[in-house]
């Protein structure tokens, strides 16, 4: 299977390999589902992603949804080819914050990150 999930500063990522089509979806319907239940972000990585379509656009449509209704974000990396442009043709990116890579998401967890640590800090005193 093409899908492989891990935590990454207690992050769950979901990376996805080949083609987010009908097939794929159904294929993960089942680990969306579950992502779904546990109580963490989720970083979509699709870097490896060659083509998708309105099925996979959908089931991230919906993962998000169900995410945000449970307070947990959810982010995508996509790097620039098919599925970033249908992402941006859809504005679909305006809504979920998408990266080029992994580096790009851990340096943006870091500054949210250290602007918390600024604000709370700054209460304490």
């Amino acid at each position: 299977m093409p899908v492989i999930t891990y935590t990454m500063n207690q992050t769950l990522v979901l990376t996805i390999d080949g083609e987010l089509n009908n097939d794929m979806v159904e294929e993960i319907r089942p680990i969306i589902d579950s992502l779904i239940q546990k109580h963490t972000d989720v970083l979509v990585d699709m870097s490896s992603v060659c083509f998708i379509d309105s099925a996979g656009i959908g089931s991230l449509i919906y993962l998000y949804k169900q995410l945000q209704s449970n307070g947990r974000r959810m982010r995508v990396i996509c790097k620039q080819g098919q599925p970033r442009d249908l992402l941006s043709i859809l504005h679909i990116d305006r809504t979920i914050t998408c990266y080029q890579n992994v580096r790009d998401f851990l340096a943006d967890v870091s500054a949210e990150q250290a602007a918390m640590d600024t604000r709370y800090s700054s209460m304490a005193m």
